[in-house]
């Protein structure tokens, strides 16, 4: 029998490389977004792309963005998709939103679709 330790380390193996799927492909995802800068998500389980030259414009309903806080309420208010402002990051935080590819491909597929089809009509 296999020992449960590398039966584990299989299982593991296996997320990692489903993360890493999801990973690429919001990545890619996000490189259409006009004016948005992204490093690549090497080790985590969320994008973190700087949104901030979106600030001091006006999104496609009517609202101001100010921050990124705003700037993430006005994306849910608009396209019901909910991702986190950076400002509680610290650092270059305040710049940017997180967006979990903890989810499935499709739900990724869509909901950064959405995000760059909104970001395009600004």
């Amino acid at each position: 029998t296999i020992p449960v330790a590398l039966e584990m380390n299989d299982e593991v193996e296996a997320m990692r490389q489903v993360f890493a799927k999801r990973a690429a492909l919001m990545y890619s995802l996000i490189q259409e977004w006009p004016n948005v800068e992204c490093a690549e998500p090497t080790g985590a389980f969320y994008a973190f792309p700087k949104i901030s030259n979106y600030f001091g414009k006006t999104s496609p309903a009517g609202t101001e963005i100010t921050d990124a806080v705003n700037f993430t309420k006005a994306l849910l208010d608009e396209t019901n998709v909910a991702v986190v402002p950076g400002t509680d990051f610290g650092g270059c935080g305040p710049d940017h939103i997180r967006l979990s590819f903890a989810c499935s491909e499709d739900q990724i597929q869509e909901g950064v679709t959405k995000v760059g089809a909104w970001l395009g009509q600004f």
